[in-house]
């Protein structure tokens, strides 16, 4: 290994080469060949950024770090009169990393070795001045199970798979450029009982049922095109992720408030929870239609298919409270296998992308949806950024320049892009130098580390199993059966009563109780789920809440080469015709 020791009465120093062909072959024995790219690669990012405060000091003790210092990454600096840098990192538990070296290693004898120089070095009390090898080895594996231990951190977080293909991201590119402002009517071309909310592209449409439209459907759909919409798609992505395996999720308005972010009090009003409802519902009244290149139709059906609907009576009237969803295949493709396994063009975002406050960052929704999308298409063709000029920037945030105030598109890209790094959905923006916050210089928008990981180094992420997807007592009863449980060995795992299965399973068409639902969701998450049927502790049994499921023989789509009336009707499972 090359290194480079600066060894001075007032000044001693350890470095290597920075170079990742240098760092891989130090590592290869120690960290296994699925992570090792990804484990480098952090190694460096966070040994030059140590290194980087010690240069000049380091220089001036008379080292000698040729025409690039960049290229040395220091293991220990120890300088009279600054700070200096341990050869052993502190955030490092000696006794963790032999452990880790000991389970995960590929080459066990030279795991073993770095194992016994670890213990020698903190037996001794220090190390061998006169020899510099061993040093570094141990301090390698000390930083390299550091960025491993962030690797399996990030490799857990919570995330959402959007499907990386040209229809979905031509959906929210459109999406993003409808009229936002709700005051304002929107006209739009109305025909045969359909109007069109996106006018047909190359790549696709997007049109609304408008026969039998209820006035809160008329209502949620201004909300829809606003930015608002946006924020709900992100929930729905999140619950696709979470629950849907395979394009079909039992949706319910709690778990969508979840995903949203709202707190527990706001998430109580009746008009909060009505408005939601429906500006999800008014999603199902959608119709996409996907146009091959030449023009031709595809495919065309509803964006998001109801096989189920819930409601429940609140005082003299049923509200929404749970949909069975089945997503339209050519908007999820690429995210799920038919298995429910992850599929090959997908993209990476933050859960919290949906809790983005849609009134103040509304731009950092545009951003948050589109640029994991085009950072996986970037990828594909070898790049690990994206650069897009300033005008096109602008563009694809959905900033509008105004050419009395041209100043104030700037700050609010500045204050969006703050906003999603703070997510987690931005890594780097870097401008050109002398070309920031203009049409025609050029931002190079750099991915954050853990979605880099999934994209440039195929890190796959680790998924919970899914929780039992059950809303009422008779499906608890068929759920207990299928596992060959009595009722009291039901009661103990779930952590409940024996009568409160009793009861729960007597009552087949009441939804189940905050008890039973915690004690499933436990089972997989640990934590608890929030009220299911958004009502205080206590009263979601019969006397605060009756529910009745019902299978609706819903529209799902129009055949190719049929009359605008002829509708394929579904029931079960959902089936996209192909045109012929």
């Amino acid at each position: 290994m090359n290194l480079l020791v600066v060894r001075r009465f007032d000044a001693r120093a350890l470095l290597v080469r920075s170079d990742t062909p240098t760092l891989d072959g130090a590592l290869r024995p120690l960290v296994a060949d699925d992570v090792r790219a990804a484990v480098v690669e952090r190694v460096r990012a966070s040994g030059l950024s140590d290194t980087e405060p010690h240069l000049a000091a380091l220089v001036a003790a008379g080292a000698d770090l040729g025409a690039d210092p960049v290229a040395w990454m220091a293991i220990e600096v120890s300088v009279e009169g600054s700070a200096g840098l341990p050869l052993w990192p502190l955030a490092a538990a000696p006794a963790d990393v032999v452990a880790w070296l000991g389970e995960r290693a590929p080459d066990t004898a030279a795991a073993a070795t770095c194992c016994d120089r670890i213990r020698g070095l903190f037996a001794s009390g220090g190390r061998d001045t006169e020899d510099d090898e061993p040093p570094v080895s141990v301090a390698l594996a000390a930083r390299a199970y550091l960025a491993w231990r962030e690797i399996e951190r990030d490799r857990a977080r919570p995330f959402m798979a959007l499907d990386a293909g040209n229809v979905h991201h031509a959906l929210i590119d459109r999406w993003r450029d409808l009229p936002k402002n709700r005051r304002r009517p929107f006209t739009t071309t109305q025909r045969d009982g359909w109007a069109e909310i996106l006018h047909p592209s190359k790549q696709l449409g997007l049109r609304l049922n408008v026969q039998e439209l209820p006035e809160r459907i008329v209502h949620a759909i201004k909300a829809w095109r606003s930015w608002q919409g946006l924020r709900h798609w992100a929930a729905l992505q999140c619950l696709f992720t979470e629950a849907g395996r395979t394009g079909r999720i039992r949706w319910s308005l709690e778990d969508h408030l979840d995903a949203l972010g709202y707190a527990d009090r706001s998430r109580r009003t009746p008009e909060l929870r009505a408005t939601v409802a429906a500006e999800v519902e008014a999603l199902t009244r959608m119709e996409v239609a996907v146009y091959h290149a030449d023009g031709t139709l595809r495919l065309r059906g509803p964006v998001l298919a109801v096989t189920q609907r819930g409601e429940a009576l609140r005082g003299s009237e049923w509200a929404l409270q749970g949909l069975e969803l089945v997503i339209h295949p050519a908007l999820y493709e690429g995210v799920r296998r038919a298995d429910g396994s992850i599929g090959r063009l997908w993209a990476p975002a933050p859960t919290e992308l949906a809790t983005i406050d849609h009134a103040r960052f509304p731009y950092a929704l545009a951003l948050g949806l589109i640029l994991p999308i085009r950072w996986r298409w970037d990828t594909a063709d070898g790049l690990d950024h994206l650069t897009l000029t300033g005008e096109r920037l602008l563009d694809t945030a959905g900033i509008p320049v105004s050419a009395h105030d041209p100043g104030r598109a700037w700050v609010a890209l500045d204050r969006n892009l703050a906003e999603l790094q703070r997510v987690g959905g931005l890594g780097l923006a870097r401008w050109n130098p002398n070309e920031a916050r203009t049409r025609a210089g050029r931002c190079h928008l750099y991915p954050p580390q853990w979605v880099r990981d999934r994209l440039v180094h195929g890190i796959a992420p680790t998924e919970r199993p899914a929780a039992p997807s059950l809303l009422t007592g008779g499906e608890l009863h068929a759920w207990r059966q299928a596992r060959g449980w009595t009722q009291a060995q039901a009661a103990k795992m779930l952590g409940v009563g024996e009568r409160t299965i009793r009861g729960a399973e007597a009552a087949s068409d009441e939804p189940l109780g905050r008890a039973i639902l915690a004690g499933l969701d436990r089972q997989v998450t640990g934590r608890n789920p929030a009220d299911p049927a958004g009502l205080p502790a206590g009263r979601t049994g019969p006397a605060g809440i009756r529910q009745t499921l019902r299978m609706d023989r819903q529209e799902s789509g129009r055949r190719c080469g049929t009359a605008p009336h002829e509708t394929l009707e579904i029931s079960g499972e959902i089936n996209f015709p192909t045109p012929s």
